[in-house]
């Protein structure tokens, strides 16, 4: 799929069609709303889309339909097809699937759980590609974190090797900082928390917010993630940090029927003029930070300049 992918929401009420279509141009989709199925049947006839989020119940014609229509057409059975509908039934979900449909994501849904569904499917569609055309996918698969779409540890310890190798050759700082989530709390005791993996998805929606296109964030293990900074002094790398324990601590998440808070520590190194020569010093050292900043009561974050040895006189 050259370009960007093209993603068709279509949802006769026009608030629905355009959160999903907000949520999409976020994660740098190109998205086109339709309100009917007609509309999105008309616009597949002269656009290249790539991807359908797919209601079910609309007048005059019905998200099964559509889909019916798209899989007879060699024009458009190519096109990936995600039911997002409040039929819940599941006859209704068997099916949209034996229609061909990829997903069946039900109403009320989680916003970022369906950008995550939407990635899922066109990497599937990527991997069902000859060999040869997707060859990057597979790599890209291999570095994913499958919960959260973050990079993995494998990745991040790679990319931070990289990282430490050029700040030392080119004379510029990187900082490792390292979050753990300490505490998940229930808002409503009665209810309970959300879905540990929702909740750590939604948290790794709040790096993605704070972070440039160019630092590496990867869910190092469990609750734990970490984030390369490149040309990062320690004090902007504490204040990355904060920022993003701040924004942990004040935000409720997840499914409104199971709010829930999360509190996280952080650790904090920066190296430069060759401090560090490899990833796994540098890590460890942010761990140590970690460890050191889950003992204070409060702003639980800890940081440390690695300083280079002096040359000898």
């Amino acid at each position: 799929m050259g370009g960007r992918i093209k993603v068709c929401v279509v949802d006769d009420h026009p608030e629905a069609a355009e959160v999903l279509c907000e949520g999409l141009r976020y994660h740098d989709y190109e998205s086109f709303p339709c309100l009917s199925g007609q509309a999105a049947l008309d616009l597949c006839a002269t656009e290249p889309i790539d991807l359908i989020l797919l209601d079910v119940v609309m007048p005059e014609m019905d998200g099964f339909e559509v889909c019916k229509r798209l899989k007879e057409s060699p024009q458009t059975q190519h096109i990936a097809v995600i039911f997002v509908t409040g039929k819940d039934a599941p006859d209704d979900v068997s099916r949209g699937l034996n229609l061909g449909a990829v997903d069946y994501i039900t109403k009320p849904y989680n916003l970022p759980i369906v950008m995550v569904r939407v990635e899922s499917a066109l990497q599937k569609i990527n991997q069902e590609q000859p060999l040869e055309t997707r060859h990057e996918s597979v790599m890209d698969s291999a570095y994913t974190d499958d919960v959260t779409g973050l990079r993995n540890r494998r990745y991040l310890m790679e990319r931070l090797q990289e990282e430490v190798e050029k700040a030392h050759r080119y004379d510029y700082p990187v900082s490792c900082v390292i979050f753990d989530v300490d505490d998940i709390q229930a808002i409503n005791e009665d209810t309970g928390t959300a879905e540990t993996d929702d909740l750590l998805l939604e948290i790794a929606m709040a790096f993605r917010s704070f972070s440039r296109g160019y630092d590496v964030l990867a869910r190092y293990d469990g609750s734990m993630f970490a984030v390369v900074l490149p040309h990062t002094l320690l004090d902007d790398a504490i204040g990355y940090g904060t920022k993003i324990m701040d924004e942990i601590d004040a935000t409720t998440f997840s499914d409104p029927n199971y709010p829930t808070r999360a509190s996280m520590s952080v650790g904090v190194v920066t190296c430069q003029n060759g401090s560090a020569k490899n990833a796994e010093l540098i890590f460890g050292e942010a761990m140590r930070s970690l460890l050191k900043a889950k003992s204070l009561p409060e702003k639980r974050i800890v940081g440390q300049d690695l300083k280079a040895p002096k040359a000898a006189e």
